[in-house]
């Protein structure tokens, strides 16, 4: 891949100013200015009024199952919208669970196309309106999770780093999100203070790092051919694992394989790639 299309590495070499729009935008400096662009925008590619960057829970399935209040950003997947957002993909590229249901709908893949072009375009007064949004959220509940990467795998926490690791003045929000970067595989899981990463086997993971991880206090994600109505196992590979459907709340988890039933298109695969076959 070209890397100056991959947008996580475009973001990272603006990280500073980058974080900086972000917390001027969470004390609503500049947000007016931010929002008019994002208006604009929206209605140069054909969207007649304003839309919020986060999803919520309410309209999101996989969010709304959480205990705690969570919100997360859905941006497009892989290269779709012109830019790089999943550095790592592989096979599950061509059965993207984000692509069945109400994503495989033109309008929605529209949105999430033009949302994303913005935060390339325009990351300053992308990341501004995200913190805008995540301030309220964090002014309205008691415990707010925010999932950066609904659909998408950037290194959000070395861009954020002020969200990261809890310095953004909102002490009662908690981030968690999914990667394929095996360069996690060398810690616990926790990229900040306030920051989980959850890694997601693929059909290229070195298993042997994959349990140290876990023994570490990590957490994987793995697709298996399980039937989202069907009880988990106990264990795989020795270590315990957890029912990843239930729930999308990876933040409070930690040292557990997550099994994630294979949805849509995967459930096709067999045991090829990433699709584990333990049942």
């Amino acid at each position: 891949m070209d890397e100056n299309r991959i947008l996580t590495s475009v973001l990272q070499l603006r990280a500073s100013e980058l974080d900086d729009a972000f917390l001027d935008g969470a004390h609503g400096i500049g947000l007016k200015e931010a929002r008019a662009s994002w208006l604009k925008f929206r209605q140069q590619n054909g969207f007649g009024s304003y839309a919020n960057l986060l999803t919520l829970p309410s309209v999101q399935h996989k969010l709304k199952k959480s205990k705690i209040y969570t919100v997360g950003l859905t941006i497009q997947h892989a290269n779709v919208a012109g830019v790089e957002t999943c550095a790592w993909r592989g096979h599950c590229t061509s059965v993207c669970v984000l692509d069945n249901g109400n994503g495989r709908y033109n309008s929605v893949q529209k949105a999430r196309n033009v949302k994303t072009q913005f935060l390339a375009k325009h990351p300053e007064d992308f990341v501004r309106i995200l913190g805008s949004e995540i301030k309220k959220h964090s002014n309205e509940q008691d415990t707010v999770l925010v999932r950066l990467n609904v659909n998408s795998d950037l290194r959000w926490y070395n861009i954020l780093t002020s969200l990261a690791n809890n310095k953004a003045g909102m002490d009662n929000v908690y981030v968690y999100d999914y990667t394929k970067n095996p360069a996690v595989l060398g810690g616990d899981g926790m990229v900040g203070s306030r920051y989980r990463i959850v890694y997601s086997v693929n059909e290229n993971s070195d298993m042997d790092k994959v349990q140290s991880f876990i023994r570490n206090g990590g957490t994987a994600a793995i697709v298996t051919n399980r039937h989202k109505t069907q009880k988990t196992i106990d264990s795989y590979m020795g270590l315990p694992l957890v029912d990843g459907d239930l729930s999308d709340d990876r933040y409070n988890e930690n040292g557990v394989w997550v099994d994630l039933a294979a949805k849509g298109k995967a459930r096709t695969m067999g045991d090829v790639g990433f699709v584990r076959a333990l049942y």
